[in-house]
Formats: C-alpha cells, structure tokens, sequence
C-alpha cells in the first residue's frame, strides 16, 4: 500500500510525480476504527522520496510503521497526532530530526492534518531558517543595548493606534521590568501607559509613517521611571525597530561635572576678582613708601652715612620691583574677567606698534627684526598689544651679552589637525576642522630644556634668577591667557643655547 505506482492511469502518475518531487517530507497515516468508532493505532500508509530520505526508510519497511518508531525520541509526537485523528484540529510544531543522512539533526516543521479517514503529515526544513533565526537571538541577547521590534497596529481608517511588541531582547525586558515572555505580544501604551502623554508615541509614529531613522536623547519621567535614554528609531517593515540604552548614570555625572566646573568657574572669579581688587588697593601704600623714600633720599641725603643711603636706595629698588610686580599682576587678573569687544584688527599694524614701543632696546640691542606679512583677525588690539610685546621682549631679553638677537616673525594658514596638544589644552575635535594663522616668533636666545615646557606659562614661574635676567614670572601667563580669550593654542619649542 505503500506504493504509488498501483493503478497506473494518467492521473495517478501525475499525482505519485507530484508527491515524490515534492522537498517536504509527506506521510500519510491510517487507522482501523473499532465497532464503537473508536481510532486504533496510527499505521504507515505513504511515504514520499523525501520523507524516505528524512526517516531512512525504504519501500520495504515502510509498511505499517507507527509513529513512535518514526520519533523515537519524541514520543509526544504520537499523542498529539492521535489528538489530530480524533478532533480534526490540525497540529503544528517545531523539532531536530536526527536525519540518517546528515552528519547532524536537523530542523523541522512538522504539521499534521485530517483528511476523512487518513492523516496527512509534512516534514520541512528549516535549518537555514532556524540557523538565521538563532543568529538573530544572539546578536539581540549579546547586544548591550535594549532592542525590540514592533508592529504597527492599524484601525480602520489605517491610523496608527498602538504598537506591538513583536521581538524583544533579555534587555529591554529588564529596562521595562517586564518578563521577557510577557513582553513579547504585549502593547506598548498597554505596558507604558503614559507613551503618549511623553511625545514618545508620536516620535515612533512618525518614523513608521515616513521612514525616517531618529536618533535623539531623551528623558522619561513617567510611568514611575525618571531615567534618560539614548533612542534610535528606523523603519522595520509596518512598524518600528527600536533601540535604546539607559544613560541615566553618564547624565547625572554630566551634571555633576557641570555643577563642579560652575562652582569652579566662581571660585576661579573670585580669586581673580580678589587678586586684582587686592594688587589695586596695593598701589597707594606702595605709592607713598615710594614717594616717602624719594623724599629722604633727596632732603637727608646729607646727613645719611653710606649704609643708610644703601638701605634706602635698595628700599626703592625693592618697592619698583613691587611696582612691576602689580602692574602685571592687575594685568593678568584684567585678562581674566574683563570682557573686551572683539573688532577686524590688523596683526601688522599691533606688531609694527610692539617693534616701534621697543625701538630703544632694538637699537641698544643691535637687533634684527623681520617681519612676514600678518593677517587681519577678529580680536582685541590692546590684548594683542600686550602679547606680542611680551614675547618680543622676551626674545630681546633672553639672549646672550655677545649675541647679536635675531627675531622672526613668521605666518602661515594651518588646520587644527596639525596642532599639538600641550600644557593641558586639548584641540576639540570642531576646530580640528577649522583653519587657523599659524603665527611663529623664532630667536637666537639662549632656550631652555622642553622639560620646562609646563612650567614657564605658570605665575611667577622662573628658569632664571632676578640677577640673571630680571623679571616678574607673569609675562607668558599673560601670553597664554591672551591666547585662551582669542579661542587659540599656543605651543613651544627650544633647546638650550638655540633659541
């Protein structure tokens, strides 16, 4: 009975070809019914080539075989097909047939259904199904972000009035607090009731409604949640792939670092404030101890001794030193707090003016100054007044006695990606796409080692003592903080002896 080729009339052979060349594995099943109408054991009745291939049986074990010895290993297999023969429901599973021709089991979808008195099952592969299937679960249960997909549900004018939940991730169901089985098939106003009210719903809508991927923070404080998210939304067929990750701990860290840099921010504003109001109320006092000195120098002069006459000639001296001392000082603080408006000003011009303010130094000097062609920028004149003279001088004091200085002033057009990161400035990544002047003052002097790099833009920092080369220690601080208010960087080189 188990051979198709009895009758052989045209439409039998249509049928046996159209059964074997079949890719499903097909059995069809039969049973003896009892005087009562009650079903017997399930028998072998028919077997397709490829249903032979899957059990390894052939034309001669095939009849009356009974599902148990098909599915050893399943023995639920027969209970759920005798529940077939016996209400006429169809069945419909999942399995990993240990085929006899493959090196490994493979995935099936079984399906059973009744036919009058018979019952027909088919087998299908679905291992590269099952294999894809299984690749998607891994990448969803490895990924360290919360993913689910959902479909959109649809009333009869075709508007969007919730969405399904339809695959979801280990993830999303711990965010949710949700167990994964119960999420998926779930709704998402049904499991996030204020969806809408947040404006969360209508984002989702508008990228099932037109496609368009967003990807955006956001916070959300309802539902008994006050957590922020991270969100990123495309198109998935009708309906949406959603993926988020809670970034509640990086913005809170967010705000308490910007918490901390205001607080900093004021403190560093009072101190500014504080040094200049104090290095300001210090210039009267010193004023007078000066004035108080020129005058018992001038009128006592004569009845002074030598030491006494030392004792306030270096009482003076110290006072001027004070003097200088202040000055830079107010200066520095000015540099810090006080916003000066920005205007096109010509670099040649502020360098021409520094060259002529040094002029007698310059000639004492014996010094040679060359001068490139400068830009125009937007900046403060005054500021960069004051930097150009501090490093123009510099490059005239640090110099060797024998030496005759030699000063150039170069430019040239950089991108950001070029500059280095020195003394603690770091180039943001926006201005390593922008194009900066690239302004160079290049002298003979006597250098210092690059070790010192971090020190000699510091306050009051020297490499050198007031005998050697006199000085306050403020002046490359107020370069750098010059620097710093036209949005710049500044970087330096040298070796001792070479400038």
């Amino acid at each position: 009975m188990n051979d198709l080729s009895m009758n052989p009339t045209d439409e039998s052979a249509i049928f046996r070809d159209v059964f074997n060349l079949a890719d499903s594995g097909i059995m069809v099943f039969e049973w003896p019914n009892s005087a009562k109408g009650d079903i017997g054991d399930l028998r072998l009745l028919l077997a397709n080539q490829s249903a032979q291939a899957i059990t390894g049986l052939t034309d001669s074990t095939l009849p009356d075989q009974a599902p148990v010895l098909l599915f050893p290993l399943l023995t639920e297999i027969e209970q759920n097909l005798r529940y077939v023969a016996e209400t006429g429901e169809s069945y419909q599973t999942e399995l990993l047939y240990p085929s006899t021709n493959q090196e490994k089991s493979t995935w099936y979808n079984l399906s059973a259904r009744k036919h009058d008195n018979s019952l027909v099952l088919s087998l299908t592969d679905i291992n590269a199904l099952k294999a894809e299937s299984n690749l998607v679960q891994g990448l969803l249960s490895s990924s360290i972000d919360a993913i689910i997909a959902y479909e959109a549900m649809r009333d009869d004018a075709g508007n969007i009035y919730d969405l399904r939940i339809k695959v979801a991730n280990e993830i999303a169901a711990r965010t949710a607090g949700i167990p994964l089985e119960e999420l998926l098939n779930s709704t998402i106003i049904t499991e996030l009731p204020s969806i809408v009210t947040s404006g969360l719903f209508d984002r989702y809508k508008h990228t099932v409604e037109t496609g368009e991927p967003q990807q955006f923070e956001f916070q959300y404080n309802f539902d008994n949640q006050d957590n922020w998210y991270e969100i990123m939304t495309s198109k998935l067929n009708d309906g949406l792939l959603l993926t988020y990750r809670d970034i509640t701990t990086a913005k809170r860290n967010e705000k308490d670092l910007q918490e901390s840099i205001e607080r900093l921010k004021q403190s560093n504003q009072s101190l500014e404030q504080f040094a200049y109001i104090a290095s300001h109320d210090l210039q009267e006092p010193l004023r007078k101890i000066q004035s108080f000195g020129d005058l018992l120098r001038k009128q006592q002069q004569d009845k002074l001794d030598e030491a006494s006459l030392d004792l306030v000639n270096r009482m003076q001296s110290a006072a001027q030193r004070m003097n200088v001392l202040i000055h830079d000082l107010l200066t520095f603080s000015r540099l810090s707090w006080e916003k000066l408006p920005f205007k096109l000003t010509n670099l040649q011009d502020v360098v021409n003016d520094v060259v002529a303010d040094l002029e007698t130094t310059i000639r004492t000097k014996q010094a040679e100054v060359s001068i490139t062609s400068l830009p125009i920028i937007m900046g403060n004149s005054g500021q960069l007044h004051q930097l150009f003279q501090n490093l123009l001088s510099n490059a005239l004091k640090f110099v060797r006695a024998d030496i005759r200085p030699t000063i150039v002033i170069d430019c040239k057009q950089v991108t950001g990606q070029i500059i280095p990161s020195i003394l603690g400035q770091l180039v943001t990544s926006q201005d390593k796409e922008h194009t900066f002047y690239a302004i160079s003052i290049t002298d003979n002097g006597i250098g210092f080692d690059s070790k010192y790099v971090d020190r000699i833009f510091a306050v009051f920092q020297r490499l050198h003592t007031r005998n050697e080369y006199p000085g306050t220690g403020v002046g490359l601080s107020i370069v750098q903080k010059v620097i710093e208010n036209h949005r710049g960087y500044i970087n330096v080189e040298s070796q001792p002896g070479h400038g």
